[in-house]
C-alpha cells in the first residue's frame, strides 16, 4: 500500500504532547511514509467497508486513521489495552 501524505488532527498531537509519545509517533510515521510498516501492525479493522486503518505507536498505544485516496488522515491515539 502506497500512502503519499499523512495528515493529523491537532487533537492528535495534544494527547501524544500529554502522554509524551511525540518520538514514537513520529518514527511510526515515517516508517508508514516509507512503505515499511513492519512492526507497527497496519491494518484495515473491521467491519471493513468503514474504511478505518490502525498501527502500533508503542506496545501501549494505537493510532486510528481514515485512508482517503493516497492519503492516511490520524484522527484518535487510544490505550488499546
Amino acid at each position: 500500500m502506497f500512502i503519499h501524505k499523512i495528515k493529523v488532527e491537532p487533537r492528535v498531537y495534544l494527547y501524544l504532547k500529554k502522554h509524551r509519545l511525540i518520538k514514537q509517533f513520529k518514527n511510526a510515521v515515517e516508517k508508514l511514509k516509507l512503505g515499511n510498516p513492519s512492526g507497527l501492525d497496519f491494518k484495515r479493522r473491521k467491519p471493513k467497508n468503514l474504511g478505518i486503518w490502525s498501527f502500533r505507536i508503542s506496545k501501549k498505544y494505537r493510532a486510528w486513521a481514515t485512508k482517503e485516496n493516497d492519503i492516511l488522515i490520524i484522527y484518535k491515539i487510544d490505550d488499546h489495552q
